[in-house]
């Protein structure tokens, strides 16, 4: 009884401590059916945009929609590029629909359940039109899991989960060179198409946003989803980085290539949402925007589909339970938000994107979701009804995470724990124009179209102070904190004063850490189980559809093997430009894939942590260590 009597006493006293007082729900305006329009980043890290702080990469436009509009300072997704989109799409947590588990391979036969609505088909009833451009990575195996097939009325881009960035194939990740498949992955809706055969990806999709916004009617609701698959690693094991020479060029402050070609490719990403938002200016669509930005997970400093990337100065990376891997670089901005210009610290799930979007379009929801709305955060500052965020609990890597009013708790972790320190400190190599920084910033297109509807004028003053905020601090080490070895036992983290995951508090609270894991275990009966299946690499091999990736559990093989087809190849072309001939059709024979002499090309690319994809279950930890 005693236990009990303590147990009510802690939840009550800590609950009691952070009482919020709330504001009538009346005083919240919803905008009539917004343009919608998401730029997503790929694998970006947390310290790659320069309103962090860091003055390697500078990102001007990115800043620019962080300053007029507000920097989320704790955006939480999965730590995977799949379940981050499946969150995204549904407003469900993926341990809620067995989408928790790693990624969807290349060649695994399932993907993002048929039953779940997302979020092209709840907004077709407002009259919205959808595009989804870049990135798919929730399943093909069958044709209707695919974009057009779920609710988007176009798709141009890729379904897998990676792509070269020139010759736009995709490797599967089969752990065995014989197994090693490649085919070429860029669809325009249902149709392969060649259009941009080797022209660099962040430019078509960016080319094919400016086009939607520029042939869309205002008076009609958009839905824009663009996914770019840049800042991510390319396919090829040797060569992941890649960019134009003539933006490389122009990066020589620093002196490691690797580095100097990752940021010429969070250079090109920041200039592309520049001309996307300067196009929704030129069309008067901007006044009834809302336009988040954000990255789908942490950055993997190291290891598979590695770069140069930084989560400077959170705790391990991509696909673990740390900060690093789940805490994201994001902002928002609309001219509806009557709170801008500045930081928030509330807490923000990506599940929450969709039940917001929803209510700001007038629809509800047909199942219950776990994402809350949160425009009366954005638009008037008040608290987020979020206070818990199940960060993972998945059966299979044997590990889970989550947060509950400030407290973290971890138990397991990924990989044997390989990656579960601080990977990455802060560049020394400083972009000369840093001295500059705030004007660099007013000067960008993104800054000409939002600042006509500041609600302040910001000084480079302003612009510093709010940068100088939005720096994560790290709490210094606690004397009584502990170690953490996840894999020896779990941990317990105040998160919302310790971001950086420096101490572990679970032996100086341990009725809080009782408390969490209490609370653990009621959410592991609630789970699904990973839907994942093993990969079927015979069936989906391209080469028995004329080279590419498709749909193959609904369609027949149309290449026998060792058989002549004609596919388009190019030849002569060079990285310095965007827009580059493609030369056609040639005649190839297999199993000599067409695409693997694009590696021979003259192409900029370099080898950052030279790619080892692994199988899950019998990891080497030696063979990720550089």
């Amino acid at each position: 009884m005693r236990l009990v009597i303590l147990l009510v006493f802690f939840v009550s006293g800590c609950c009691a401590k952070n009482k919020i007082k709330w504001k009538h729900s009346d005083e919240v305006k919803y905008p009539d059916r917004p343009h919608i329009i998401i730029l997503m980043a790929d694998d970006m890290g947390f310290d790659d945009v320069s309103f962090h702080g860091s003055s390697q990469i500078l990102t001007p436009n990115i800043d620019t929609l962080a300053y007029q509009g507000v920097i989320l300072n704790r955006h939480y997704t999965p730590s995977m590029c799949t379940p981050s989109r499946s969150s995204l799409l549904t407003g469900m947590n993926p341990v809620h629909i067995g989408m928790q588990h790693y990624v969807i391979r290349t060649c695994e036969p399932y993907g993002l359940p048929l039953n779940l609505k997302i979020l092209p088909q709840y907004l077709k009833p407002a009259g919205y039109r959808s595009h989804l451009v870049g990135k798919w990575h929730q399943g093909f195996a069958r044709r209707a899991y695919t974009p057009t097939e779920r609710g988007f009325d176009s798709f141009f881009g890729y379904l897998s989960g990676a792509l070269d960035y020139y010759n736009h194939t995709d490797i599967n990740d089969a752990s065995s060179s014989d197994m090693q498949i490649t085919g070429y992955d860029f669809r325009r809706n249902l149709d392969i198409t060649y259009e941009g055969l080797g022209k660099y990806s962040t430019y078509l999709f960016t080319r094919e946003s400016v086009k939607i916004v520029r042939e869309h009617n205002p008076a009609v609701p958009l839905l824009l989803v663009t996914t770019f698959n840049a800042p991510h690693a390319g396919t090829a094991e040797s060569m992941p980085l890649e960019a134009p020479a003539s933006v490389i060029d122009k990066l020589s402050y620093i002196p490691d290539r690797d580095m100097r070609t990752y940021a010429a490719m969070v250079t090109i990403l920041d200039r592309s949402i520049g001309r996307i938002i300067k196009e929704l200016d030129r069309k008067d669509m901007l006044s009834n925007s809302i336009i988040l930005f954000y990255s789908d997970n942490g950055a993997p400093t190291r290891g598979g589909f590695a770069t140069t990337a930084s989560n400077y100065p959170l705790r391990g990376q991509k696909d673990s339970p740390w900060e690093g891997g789940i805490r994201v670089a994001a902002a928002v901005w609309s001219p509806m938000m009557e709170v801008r210009h500045g930081m928030s610290n509330q807490l923000i799930h990506n599940s929450d994107w969709l039940p917001t979007f929803l209510a700001m379009a007038g629809i509800r929801p047909v199942r219950n979701l776990d994402g809350f709305n949160i425009w009366p955060t954005l638009q008037k500052g008040l608290p987020t009804p979020r206070q818990t965020i199940i960060h993972n609990i998945d059966p299979i890597d044997g590990y889970s995470s989550f947060t509950n009013k400030g407290w973290k708790f971890i138990n397991g972790t990924t990989l044997n724990g390989t990656y579960d320190g601080w990977l990455w400190s802060r560049s020394k190599y400083s972009n000369p124009l840093a001295n500059k920084y705030p004007e660099l910033v007013m000067a960008s297109d993104t800054w000409k179209s939002l600042s006509p509807f500041a609600l302040r004028q910001l000084t480079p003053g302003g612009i510093n102070k709010i940068r100088k905020n939005a720096r994560v601090i790290c709490q210094p080490k606690i004397p009584f904190s502990i170690g953490c070895n996840p894999l020896f036992g779990p941990c317990l983290f105040k998160i919302i004063d310790d971001p950086c995951e420096l101490n572990n508090l679970i032996t100086t609270f341990p009725m809080q850490a009782y408390l969490m894991k209490v609370m653990l275990n009621k959410e592991k009966a609630n789970i699904v189980y990973p839907i994942n299946r093993p990969s079927d690499y015979e069936a989906c091999n391209p080469d028995l559809y004329n080279g590419t990736f498709t749909w193959w559990l609904d369609q027949p093989p149309t290449t026998p093997l060792n058989t002549t087809v004609v596919i388009p190849q190019m030849i002569n072309f060079t990285s310095s430009d965007a827009s580059q001939p493609v030369n056609g059709p040639s005649i190839v024979k297999h199993p000599k894939h067409p695409f693997i002499s694009f590696f021979q090309s003259p192409l900029v690319r370099t080898t950052a942590n030279r790619l080892k994809i692994l199988p899950r279950i019998k990891f080497i930890p030696e063979n990720y260590v550089q």
